[in-house]
């Protein structure tokens, strides 16, 4: 609270609209100032005596600053708004604007006289302030004589504005308080929010080059079994060679039997021939085997491709869903 002052809280024509009205309804002069006895509006209703003379004068000027912050601290002190003799010999009266029981300014009414004036008396404050004392003393003559009971009233009235100034600053405070707490959660949220869709659009992208690199196991995949397809066909090609080469090696040696001596050399070659194509279907054969089963394991790897990359896919959505919500957050927070 060190740091704030009145015109943070309560708007300065705001303020000087509750002074003008002290003043149409009172007759009295009114200024608001800060906690340091500075104006913060303009006077209203201000006598010719204290605006165009003692204020006017720097010394007087001074003068009537101290003697502003000295009647504030005075009513903060009792509790309550009480008349007093100003510098120059007029009667004032001060009530205190708090927060939360920090002095941050004070609402001044007065410029009057409750008796007739000591002419001498202010001849000399004139001379102390630089001032001519002939016209000062002939504007002095033209300041309002209110009864003492009057001036009183019109104290604990300007008393009762005070108060309601220092509750509406201490609620415009506890409010700045808030939204402050607010702008820096949400500040916080924007940040959060920021990055975790940079986080996002860095898994979005690692999650595209998956599916690419998915659709090029796939292209392989099929190309392998294709290949596998076309070896199956040539192993079936040469397991037909083998048997056909077995009949015929049979067939010879039935011709070679038929020969007697002339066949046996004939029948030897018959016999390695049964012998090799029976070697080259058995071959054959458990090659057929390892291509059906390498076959059958390009299947199921193309299948499990299909579904990883069905399963990246639904990931994907999924991401542009938290990512559209993300937005949706940004946009609100920044609103």
């Amino acid at each position: 609270m060190a740091d704030v002052t009145l015109t943070d809280l309560i708007d300065v024509n705001t303020l000087q609209e509750i002074q003008d009205g002290f003043a149409r309804l009172t007759g009295m002069a009114a200024l608001t100032t800060d906690e340091y006895g500075n104006a913060v509006t303009q006077g209203s209703n201000f006598t010719d005596f204290c605006m165009n003379y003692t204020r006017r004068s720097s010394i007087g000027c001074a003068r009537c600053g101290r003697c502003d912050k000295e009647g504030g601290e005075q009513t903060m002190r009792t509790g309550r708004a009480a008349a007093y003799f100003c510098h120059a010999g007029l009667v004032d009266f001060a009530a205190p604007i708090m927060l939360n029981g920090t002095f941050i300014g004070s609402f001044i009414g007065g410029q009057v006289l409750t008796e007739k004036p000591d002419i001498l008396k202010f001849r000399k404050i004139a001379e102390e302030i630089g001032v001519n004392p002939d016209e000062y003393v002939a504007a002095l003559k033209k300041i309002k004589i209110i009864d003492k009971q009057q001036v009183d009233a019109a104290a604990d009235f300007l008393c009762t504005i005070a108060k309601v100034l220092s509750q509406t600053a201490y609620n415009t405070y506890l409010a700045n308080m808030s939204n402050s707490g607010l702008s820096t959660l949400n500040h916080s949220i924007l940040m959060k929010a920021e990055e975790a869709e940079n986080t996002l659009k860095e898994s979005e992208s690692r999650i595209r080059a998956l599916t690419s690199a998915f659709d090029e196991v796939d292209k392989i995949a099929k190309k392998s079994a294709k290949e596998v397809s076309d070896t199956a066909d040539t192993v079936k090609k040469i397991q037909n060679i083998a048997r056909n080469t077995k009949i015929l090696g049979f067939n010879a040696s039935i011709e070679a039997s038929r020969s007697k001596e002339s066949g046996k050399g004939f029948g030897v070659i018959a016999q390695e021939v049964r012998t090799l194509a029976e070697t080259s279907k058995v071959s054959a054969d458990k090659i057929e085997a390892a291509i059906k089963r390498i076959g059958d394991y390009s299947s199921e790897m193309n299948s499990e491709v299909v579904r990883t990359k069905d399963a990246v896919n639904q990931c994907l959505e999924e991401l542009s869903v938290f990512s559209a919500l993300l937005s949706e957050l940004k946009a609100m927070s920044a609103e």
